[in-house]
């Protein structure tokens, strides 16, 4: 939730700021092919978690939540397989079907956190989530790094945390940030190429690729 909330805020900003104008037909086609592609993710991602538990012995514990506008305003379901959380999924109390938010996360054998799809609506606007997120956990000594995108393949965050070799290492990058690191003109005295980017990312990787669709 913490990550959600963090990855949202620096997102709204970053495109309120830097987004290109574009002629009324072009954004009307433009607009049409994020609706259909952010709500078939959310969707997906729903689908992903159905495959996941299907036939499993899961523990769903629930809880009713709300906004200070809005409370009780959904239905949250958080889905354990074992002791790990494999899901958040909240549902509208007055529309149980409708969907408001999920997230789902992927594990490696160590038990941490490799990949996490997140999708949210929202509240009484369901055109299209206003949030999609995919993202990809980088593990290095004492460092976690991930690398998110949106559900059209836009890199938008950057993160890494902790410590190597006894060095604190805290940074974060938004979109913007990403884009001049990523220029040609930047990339050889650019922060993506310092000794804790590659010690916090390594060989993580830079496109969403077939992870457009969560597996």
């Amino acid at each position: 939730m913490l990550l959600r909330t963090l990855i949202l805020s620096s997102f709204l900003i970053s495109t309120s700021l830097f987004a290109a104008p574009v002629s009324e037909p072009e954004k009307m086609s433009e607009d049409n092919v994020h609706i259909r592609t952010w709500n078939q993710f959310a969707q997906n991602i729903l689908s992903f978690h159905q495959q996941r538990i299907k036939g499993k012995d899961v523990d769903i514990k629930e809880k009713i939540g709300g906004y200070s506008h809005l409370p009780k305003f959904y239905k949250e379901q958080n889905v354990y397989l074992g002791k790990q959380l494999i899901a958040t999924i909240m549902w509208e109390r007055e529309n149980p079907t409708q969907l408001h938010s999920i997230e789902s996360f992927v594990y490696d054998d160590k038990g941490r956190i490799t990949r996490d799809f997140i999708a949210a609506y929202l509240p009484h606007y369901h055109n299209a989530p206003t949030q999609t997120l995919i993202s990809f956990h980088n593990y290095n000594d004492g460092l976690h790094a991930f690398r998110t995108f949106d559900a059209s393949g836009y890199r938008i965050i950057e993160r890494c945390t902790g410590s190597y070799k006894g060095k604190d290492v805290d940074f974060i990058l938004e979109e913007d940030e990403i884009a001049v690191g990523l220029d040609d003109i930047y990339q050889k005295q650019g922060v993506m190429m310092t000794k804790d980017y590659k010690n916090c990312f390594g060989d993580l990787q830079q496109e969403v690729g077939v992870y457009s669709t969560p597996q």
